[in-house]
């Protein structure tokens, strides 16, 4: 991934989460879960690192949505949403239908928000292990 593919998807990611509402947060939610599921079996090898901490990301939308956790800031919870719309979307610095190289502006992305949101993931983490279902 080249300079100028970062900066545009970096550009892209801050876009995406100058646009979180209640509604992005309920779609993102929805459209990660569906993507997850279709990828599960056989993620892309870029994502490989990430493919838990996304799912998490993912479940963390759902259960912010929902009311069942709210114990987070909203500037990391925007971020967390930001990255999970630009993996879900179609349209990024580098299309995902290019083999090989065409997750890794989503990986960027994806290590831009974890690094942000990272002790806040672990408390939901650890929130969600003591859950009694």
């Amino acid at each position: 991934m080249n300079l100028s593919e970062k900066i545009e998807a970096k550009e892209r990611f801050e876009m995406s989460i100058k646009n979180v509402d209640s509604n992005k947060i309920e779609s993102t939610s929805k459209e990660g879960f569906i993507k997850v599921k279709d990828m599960d079996s056989n993620p892309p090898s870029s994502l490989d690192k990430y493919w838990n901490d996304i799912k998490l990301m993912i479940e963390l939308i759902s259960d912010y949505y929902s009311g069942r956790y709210t114990d987070i800031p909203w500037r990391v919870l925007t971020s967390v949403v930001g990255a999970v719309a630009y993996f879900i979307s179609p349209i990024d610095a580098i299309p995902d239908m290019i083999l090989v190289l065409g997750y890794t502006d989503d990986a960027y992305v994806l290590k831009l928000a974890l690094d942000f949101a990272r002790d806040d993931l672990d408390k939901y983490k650890d929130w969600k292990s003591k859950r009694d279902y």
